[in-house]
């Protein structure tokens, strides 16, 4: 029974293997046996990597209270007794061993461990990833672009030929040309295609038929006029076309999501169109790497002794990236500041780079450094956008108000990622800014490819008279207070400290759960470290509120400045007549209610 490529089921989310690394780590140099295999899997939910979501009722079945309160309370230590207690309990399928092996896989496959002469050996790949010496989308793409099938570490699947990444970006650059050749817009494939062609495209050498395949598909999928008859299809035609593999209806759907969430880290993909039009298409700002990649790789496989792909997959740049050299990377810096010149027209900004690079190394350092200036011109182009159109506030109304929907809809995102994008458009709507600076990583596209890392705002905002930061969350659980509560006004703190201007944090989230606000509440009235904060609480819907009070000032053709918001701000976190957190809460709303009717 062959399965479809995926590199793990066991994490869905790629970021989530740092943290498994860095819990590897900890049993690096011990001997691999069923008795270190358990230690991992205990240590993975000591170090709250494993059972980690609290809202999840089915973590829970077989747990004390007390156990139960552990896995919800992040707050609270656990020791590794403890972690011991919960594993036993949960009495998995084969023991903690078991499961220990499991979440060690993708650490295999992916290069970070291996198991050496019997002992756990982090390789020089993971011990970068783990210094933070390379992001975590640069190993994302060094992993991908070396993976193949077979090697010596999975023997089910010694029938294929391939390095799955880049035939996937083959063929996707295929449908692409095909599309054109039949005068057919030409817009990557859709997530179901992905599903059922890429992750079982076993031969580099069926490409060409596979793309054939998908366009085939394609026309007799659209052909159908209603939802219930392609859903029909979709199922016979994957139960047909993938009879010979595991679970084919279910898995093509999972692992998608999944395999996508891996591949757009790398940033040489992108996701085009929204809600059920939606496709995954090549970065265009990366086509010269992309094509040089597919000039000189065929997407075969070859063969390594098990000494020879250990060291192969676990040493960071082993894979030579044939782009960089002088003529590649010229181009490649040639086509930025075209785009740079673009945006730059278009905002009415005076060109901003001149300088010349002589060598490999400047090149890459200049296109790196180039790359995140078109980010800011992208953000600009948001404000640009966005500001006094009300068209555009009624789209971001709607996504504000729709954001689980547009998590299921726009694939290989999270809810957390779309309500960072969307608050950040709100920032941009909202008034005379001077910038707004978002810390999400992005792609080429300038949309967020994860959630700003930890130990930064997600948004910093700048402004004449104040600044400030926002922190947005989907948690309502217990688990915002233990995510958000201290990180939030440490970020706050930190940020306080970089400027001189008064200095406010906006928190964004569904719902304000209660022990969050007993937080904020202390550091606005009393003191964080000694000196008051300025925290303003606030629900999604109350954001919206703003927007709409935004575009009634438009319609009646009135300027809405930052000072407006600054007096707002104020008047929340003005504390001289609240006497708890619950009255606060009530104070909040009944500022941004007074302050409403009073600019409109």
């Amino acid at each position: 029974m062959e399965q479809l490529w995926s590199i793990s089921t066991t994490i869905r989310e790629a970021e989530r293997i740092t943290g498994f690394l860095k819990t590897a780590s900890e049993i690096d140099g011990e001997k691999w046996d069923s008795d270190t295999q358990a230690k991992f899997q205990i240590l993975l939910v000591r170090n709250r990597q494993y059972l980690n979501d609290p809202d999840n009722s089915q973590i829970y079945g077989r747990l004390n209270e007390e156990q139960c309160e552990l896995l919800r309370n992040k707050a609270l230590s656990m020791t590794y007794g403890q972690a011991e207690g919960i594993i036993n309990a949960k009495n998995y399928e084969g023991g903690p061993a078991m499961r220990g092996r499991q979440s060690m896989s993708p650490l295999y496959k992916l290069g970070l461990v291996y198991i050496v002469d019997g002992k756990v050996h982090v390789t020089n790949t993971g011990k970068k990833l783990i210094n933070e010496e390379i992001s975590f989308g640069d190993f994302m793409l060094d992993a991908l672009l070396k993976f193949q099938y077979p090697n010596p570490y999975e023997s089910s699947y010694q029938t294929w030929n391939t390095k799955p990444f880049i035939n996937a970006l083959r063929l996707i650059k295929r449908v692409n040309e095909l599309c054109e050749n039949k005068n057919i817009p030409a817009k990557g494939i859709t997530k179901t295609e992905f599903g059922i062609f890429v992750l079982s495209l076993k031969n580099h050498k069926d490409v060409e038929k596979t793309a054939e395949d998908v366009l085939k598909f394609r026309q007799k999928y659209n052909s159908f006029k209603t939802e219930d008859e392609q859903e029909k299809f979709r199922v016979e035609f994957i139960n047909e076309y993938l009879s010979d593999f595991k679970n084919p209806v279910k898995n093509t759907a999972e692992y998608a999501d999944n395999m996508i969430r891996y591949m757009r880290l790398t940033k040489y993909i992108r996701i085009r169109g929204k809600y059920s039009h939606i496709y995954v298409d090549l970065e265009p700002g990366r086509l010269t790497e992309i094509n040089s990649i597919l000039e000189s790789d065929d997407g075969s496989a070859a063969q390594y002794s098990q000494e020879e792909w250990r060291n192969y997959m676990g040493i960071y740049g082993a894979y030579p990236l044939p782009f960089e050299t002088v003529e590649k990377l010229k181009e490649i810096l040639s086509k930025i500041d075209e785009e740079i010149n673009a945006i730059e027209n278009k905002l009415g900004i005076s060109p901003s780079f001149s300088e010349k690079c002589s060598d490999r190394e400047e090149y890459k350092a200049e296109i790196e450094r180039r790359r995140q200036h078109r980010t800011e011109l992208q953000n600009l182009e948001i404000k640009q956008e966005y500001h006094d159109s009300v068209q555009k506030i009624d789209e971001a109304i709607k996504a504000l108000e729709d954001i689980r929907d547009r998590n299921r809809a726009n694939l290989a995102k999270k809810y957390s990622i779309e309500l960072e994008k969307w608050v950040n458009v709100a920032l941009n709507i909202i008034n005379d800014s001077i910038r707004i600076k978002p810390n999400a990583p992005v792609g080429d596209d300038n949309e967020p490819t994860y959630t700003a890392p930890s130990g930064v705002a997600d948004i910093e905002c700048f402004y004449e008279k104040f600044n400030a930061i926002c922190e947005v969350t989907m948690l309502t659980s217990r688990d915002q207070w233990f995510n958000e509560g201290q990180p939030v006004m440490r970020h706050l703190r930190d940020f306080e400290k970089r400027n001189l201007k008064p200095s406010y944090c906006l928190f964004i989230a569904p719902r304000l759960h209660q022990d969050t606000v007993n937080t904020f509440y202390n550091s606005v009235k009393y003191e964080y470290e000694g000196e008051k904060q300025k925290i303003i609480p606030m629900t999604i819907t109350q954001l919206i509120s703003i927007l709409q009070t935004i575009k009634l000032m438009i319609n009646k053709k009135r300027k809405f400045v930052h000072s407006e918001l600054m007096k707002l701000y104020d008047t929340c976190v003005d504390m001289t007549k609240v006497s708890n957190s619950q009255v606060w809460l009530t104070h909040v709303q009944r500022s941004l209610a007074e302050w409403t009717q009073k600019i409109k």
